[in-house]
């Protein structure tokens, strides 16, 4: 069938269609109300085809032109007709019937308009090979816009009308948008890692003093002015200086005054002690280092060995003197 026998058919389907909505029933499935639905959608397919495929190659002749504009504005009226009928609620009362057969007028008139001015005229302008290229392209739109209902997307979406088939296109195109989201989620994943895939880090260590304090005590024993009294103290101990000197020569007891000048001078050094300044040890109590005192339990040592000796015997050497001095 051609482009020419194609649309003459489907303006014998939609009168066919205009009579049985005046017959129908008020209920029932081929109810008028169902009937005129039909009818609607079917001139809108009917119309927007032709306007979209046919119509932009007609109106590039002059002699088809005229002809156009008389159907432009026949086609607004049957629509604005429709919507005004598809409106009312009474399509089964006298009024409405009559005013539909009005609309079946305005139709058959644009039908007659198109058939014996706008084809007749096209069938002699258009080849046989451009009109069967219409009519491939027609019957895409018509296929295009039953689809469009099945799937309720617009008209234009539809592949069918660009040649392609709807079920491929739409299967295609649902699995690259899986694909797509896929790859989306993984990188997505990959570039921030979940709590459970990230690495362990090993938590950060606070600096800790060198040896544990008391709460709310803090110690100044390393502080310059405590190196400083270290530094006082020292010096009196080394030889050359009075109070080393003094022990030098004297006893290994310590004199009254100099432990005096020992408990002035160590002030609050007096719990450091060195090889210059040992520890001191109680007062009678005899030990290595402080040979001069009382052993506990008995009487004074026997021997006393000078200061360096480690509290050793001197073998009847004096005991308040040097060890370069014996010899």
């Amino acid at each position: 069938m051609d482009l020419w026998r194609m649309i003459l058919s489907e303006h014998a389907n939609i009168e066919e269609l205009c009579r049985e909505v005046l017959e129908a029933t008020a209920t029932g499935p081929n109810s008028r109300a169902e009937l005129f639905a039909d009818l609607e959608d079917e001139l809108d397919r009917h119309i927007t085809a032709k306007r979209n495929v046919l119509y932009p190659v007609l109106a590039q002749d002059g002699r088809t032109e005229t002809y156009l504009h008389e159907l432009d504005d026949e086609h607004r009226d049957i629509r604005r007709r429709l919507d005004a009928l598809s409106a009312r609620p009474d399509k089964n009362s006298r009024g409405w019937a009559l005013d539909f057969k009005e609309l079946v007028g305005v139709i058959r008139h644009a039908f007659s308009l198109e058939e014996n001015g706008l084809l007749a005229t096209a069938h002699g302008l258009i080849s046989a090979r451009e009109a069967n290229e219409l009519r491939r392209a027609y019957e895409r739109e018509k296929i295009a816009f039953y689809e469009a209902e099945r799937w309720h997307l617009p008209h234009a979406m539809m592949p069918s009308r660009y040649g392609m088939p709807t079920g491929m296109t739409f299967g295609i195109l649902a699995g690259a948008l899986a694909i797509g989201g896929a790859l989306l989620a993984w990188n997505m994943a990959g570039s921030t890692p979940s709590r459970a895939n990230r690495p362990l880090r090993p938590a950060r260590r606070r600096p800790q003093p060198p040896f544990p304090l008391d709460s709310g005590v803090v110690d100044h024993s390393l502080s310059r002015r405590g190196m400083e009294g270290r530094a006082s103290s020292g010096s009196r101990g080394m030889p050359g200086s009075g109070a080393g000197q003094a022990r030098s020569a004297g006893t290994s007891r310590p004199t009254s005054g100099d432990t005096g000048a020992t408990g002035s001078g160590a002030g609050s050094d007096e719990r450091w002690f060195s090889s210059a300044n040992p520890p001191q040890a109680p007062s009678g109590l005899s030990t290595p280092l402080q040979p001069g005192g009382t052993a506990p339990g008995s009487s004074p040592a026997s021997t006393v060995g000078s200061v360096g000796t480690g509290g050793a015997p001197t073998e009847g050497r004096g005991t308040g003197a040097m060890k370069g001095e014996g010899h």
